[in-house]
């Protein structure tokens, strides 16, 4: 009965649309219901055609990262149009031309309309295409719509920018009748059980503004008592706080994470977003531990360069000044106090203006500049590698807690045994970084040379991720890939952009020096995520599995690492590797 409810409500609203519309012109496009297969598209594994469909007895289905079809359309240049498709499940469709890159994203498991307006400016010419979004997704019946001369492309401010980040929140709200646990907890990193926003009611709001016209994309959402109950949920996204556009309906939490978890909206440009909790498995309770919310802000292109608090990167004050370093200790690759290992500076220390230059310093652009030579102190005699580098340390200070153990200075999956999630510091954990590697060392063992790791999880012994950046000296890109080593295991490895071999071409789509892009590290149980973020480019998301890697037993604890690790040890004694960090 949900799924013909739905179907009448969409076929109503695609009438009032192509009444709305009976001026405006449909372009001809080859095939647009997969009704021939594959004709007039071309397409790239993993994809194929499904027999589950909105229209007619077929769609296009892609459940790979790298899955895609599209088709060339021939267009009127200084014309405006509506492209529009049917998904189910997840998947993105876009458009690119000479002037034109926009997409727009869906994650809803029955069909739903998705839809973009873009202006052609100087193009005759477009691609339009279907592709992989965190998840399996089929397609169909798209159109393509010339607008009339009246009407213009509607995207509250259109943002067009690629890059997907967690969006600084400058406040949230509620209509008061909390139960004295208030909306602004949501927003305060902190997922124990007595920081939560809770009101008891159907249709009860807590409304976040991001004090800026943003691409919003996704949100993330840790739920009280999550791992007990399934909460019932819709976001809605508003560019004055007045008038609402539902941007995920019928939305519902795992019922088994106290996790954040991720939800893919249709994308839209808003300052203001709104969450509607429907109560719960349970109960009429909505209650909320934390919420994150994703995209990119208005006017920039371009991934943001600030600390997470929105603001701007001071070069004149040293990385404390502008990083929260209270949470983290810091190795660098030098024996001060001539204890035979590399030298730690502790959490209070850090955040009291540490700086040593050319191993931990603010840049000229305000960055948190990371340099490591070939030769130096080693941080213990298991390391064969130099490094400066982010250690985390949940207890930010208190030295009460031991820096190791499951206790409260260190983080475990959820997958983990209970005993284990009641005295960790933390429950599944993301990392986010934006950066712009500078420097790679040309020198030394073919099998080392231009490699360096620019974050990882450590657990008690071995690395559920660690992130490489690699660029050989002949080419001039980079390329990322990382590595996941089971518990007492031999690494498995993920090529995300070119290849991770020592005699790799220059990757076509690699990255170069002192470009800056970003990545995420995301942990759900025993999921891992890789996301990495550039601009004006698509996201590349690689999942890992977990299942049977011995992270979910009991005593695995976990910590995040940020900065360089230099592994080459061959190159000349003063080759180095460095990167620049704008957020961490």
């Amino acid at each position: 009965m949900i799924l013909n409810t739905q179907r009448v409500y969409m076929l109503t609203m695609a009438l009032v649309v192509a009444m709305c519309n009976a001026s405006a012109q449909a372009v001809s496009l080859t095939n647009p219901s997969f009704e021939n297969n594959w004709e007039g598209w071309s397409d790239t594994d993993p994809s194929s055609i499904s027999s589950l469909s909105y229209d007619g007895n077929r769609s296009a289905k892609i459940t790979g990262a790298n899955g895609r079809f599209e088709q060339n359309v021939s267009i009127d240049a200084n014309a405006n149009y509506r492209l529009s498709a049917f998904v189910r499940g997840k998947g993105r469709i876009g458009v690119t031309s000479a002037t034109t890159n926009m997409s727009q994203s869906a994650g809803n498991s029955n069909w739903t309309q998705v839809s973009l307006e873009f202006a052609s400016g100087d193009a005759t010419s477009i691609t339009i295409y279907g592709e992989y979004f965190s998840g399996e997704g089929r397609f169909d019946d798209f159109q393509l719509i010339k607008l009339s001369s009246e009407e213009t492309p509607d995207n509250g401010q259109p943002i067009s920018c690629l890059s997907n980040l967690s969006m600084p929140i400058v406040s949230a709200v509620d209509d008061g009748t909390n139960d004295g646990n208030g909306p602004e907890s949501t927003i305060d990193n902190n997922l124990t059980a007595t920081s939560r926003w809770s009101s008891f009611g159907i249709g009860k709001t807590i409304t976040y503004d991001l004090g800026t016209s943003s691409l919003v994309k996704d949100i993330s959402i840790a739920w009280h008592k999550g791992d007990q109950r399934t909460a019932f949920f819709e976001v809605e996204t508003s560019t004055d706080s007045s008038s609402w556009s539902p941007v995920l309906s019928a939305g519902q939490s795992s019922g088994t994470s106290l996790a954040m978890q991720n939800y893919p909206l249709l994308e839209s440009s808003a300052r203001y977003v709104r969450i509607v909790g429907q109560g719960n498995s349970s109960s009429d309770w909505n209650s909320i531990l934390e919420t994150q919310i994703f995209g990119c802000a208005e006017g920039t292109g371009d991934v943001p360069i600030d600390n997470g608090d929105n603001e701007t990167l001071d070069p004149t004050l040293p990385p404390s000044g502008n990083f929260e370093l209270v949470d983290w200790t810091l190795s660098v690759p030098i024996d001060d106090n001539n204890d035979g290992k590399a030298d730690t500076t502790k959490e209070l220390g850090l955040s009291s203006g540490y700086e040593l230059n050319p191993y931990f310093y603010t840049g000229a652009d305000g960055g948190l500049v990371f340099r490591s030579l070939v030769e130096g102190s080693k941080t213990s005699t298991n390391t064969s590698y130099t490094r400066s580098e982010l250690r985390e340390m949940l207890r930010r200070g208190d030295t009460s807690y031991a820096t190791k153990g499951v206790n409260g200075n260190n983080w475990v999956f959820s997958s983990a045994p209970s005993g284990d999630k009641n005295v960790a510091g933390g429950i599944d954990g993301v990392l986010e970084a934006t950066l712009a590697v500078n420097h790679v060392t040309t020198t030394g063992s073919s099998s080392q040379v231009g490699r360096v790791i620019i974050g990882q999880i450590h657990a008690n012994d071995d690395e559920p991720v660690r992130i490489y950046y690699r660029k050989l000296p002949g080419n001039s890109r980079g390329a990322i890939y990382f590595a996941h080593e089971p518990n007492g295991g031999s690494d498995q490895y993920y090529e995300m952009i070119g290849s991770r071999s020592s005699s790799a071409a220059n990757p076509a789509d690699g990255i170069e020096l002192n470009e800056r892009f970003s990545y995420r590290i995301q942990v759900s149980g025993n999921t891992l995520t890789v996301t990495i973020m550039r601009q004006g480019k698509p996201d590349i998301v690689e999942t890992a599995d977990m299942t049977n890697s011995g992270y979910d037993v009991g005593g695995q604890y976990m910590y995040f690492k940020a900065g360089v690790y230099n592994l080459n040890n061959t190159g000349d004694a003063n080759d180095y590797a460095q990167a620049t960090f704008y957020k961490i």
